[in-house]
């Protein structure tokens, strides 16, 4: 049985008061309206719930019983509705779930949470496996996960997103590669194998999708999840990688390997933060999505 939760506030009012005519005034009702109301409550506990007596109303047991209850209930609803209104990130111990590519995790993650250990200690941060695009929206409105990133992708109204960065595609081989000598051409990079990353088990990539639309076709020999595996297997064998340029340079610096440039005009990569409408302006996340911005600016200068 559904009941409105207004009720209650009504029951309290009547308690404290102890008269019909002072509730309907406390609470700016009319008093008709507060007796109906106190219908509908006798009508859901199967009990008068207070009792007339001279110009008192004086509760009945099971009032009694359940006077404390329904306070702490409003209680816990008022706190509630004051923490909707406002976040505190150095005492909040909220979990927070992102979806972001496995590319992308060393990339942002170091810097984010370099600064949610500074300033919310208590909160607790999950990078999921990249949620697939076509559930994206699903997965935001059920709040499985708080926020995404990825490349620039069709969503509906109710999905909202921001740019991060706009990259570009370059090539990873391994120093002193024999087939580059320096450079990397068209036909060397078409004819020479590669490895494709990618959270899929199957399907083409980003950089495969853009290439069959000019005609062009790619050797994948490995597929795997993450770049700096990819990076890792390159060192010791001649298959070339294709990553954003921002996450190559960041390799680069971890591994013996070189970068070139893509010998092919392709798109950038629009990377963008998706949220849900119903979060937008909710504090928490708001929070949160200020605090992904932030750490996409400042990872292009952090060493």
């Amino acid at each position: 049985m559904k009941i409105d939760l207004n009720l209650f506030i009504v029951f309290d009012a009547i308690y404290c008061e102890g008269n019909i005519t002072k509730a309907a005034s406390v609470l700016n009702l009319s008093q008709p309206a507060v007796s109906h109301s106190l219908g509908k409550l006798r009508t859901y506990f199967d009990d008068a719930l207070f009792i007339r007596q001279g110009n008192e109303m004086r509760p009945t047991p099971v009032a009694k019983n359940v006077i404390d209850d329904v306070r702490e209930a409003l209680h816990q609803l008022q706190v509630c509705l004051v923490q909707s209104r406002q976040f505190e990130p150095l005492t909040s111990r909220k979990n927070f779930s992102l979806s972001l590519h496995g590319s992308l995790e060393p990339y942002y993650l170091p810097i984010l949470q370099e600064s949610l250990s500074l300033e919310s200690p208590a909160i607790n941060l999950r990078s999921n496996r990249r949620v697939r695009r076509s559930e994206l929206e699903n997965k935001l409105a059920s709040g499985d996960i708080d926020l995404a990133i990825d490349a620039l992708i069709p969503v509906s109204n109710n999905i909202l997103h921001t740019q991060l960065e706009l990259d570009q595609l370059v090539v990873v081989a391994r120093k002193n590669h024999p087939a580059l000598n320096g450079k990397l051409d068209l036909e060397t990079y078409l004819r020479l194998e590669h490895i494709l990353v990618s959270s899929r088990s199957t399907g083409p990539g980003l950089e495969d999708f853009e290439l069959s639309r000019i005609g062009l076709h790619r050797k994948i020999s490995l597929r795997c999840q993450h770049a700096l595996s990819a990076c890792r297997v390159l060192i010791s064998n001649d298959m070339l990688l294709t990553l954003p340029k921002t996450a190559a340079e960041m390799y680069a610096d971890m591994l013996d390997i070189a970068i070139y440039k893509m010998p092919v005009e392709l798109p950038d990569i629009d990377v963008h933060l998706y949220w849900h409408v119903n979060v937008d302006k909710e504090p928490a996340n708001k929070w949160l999505r200020n605090k992904m911005i932030m750490a996409a600016s400042n990872t292009k200068n952090h060493p």
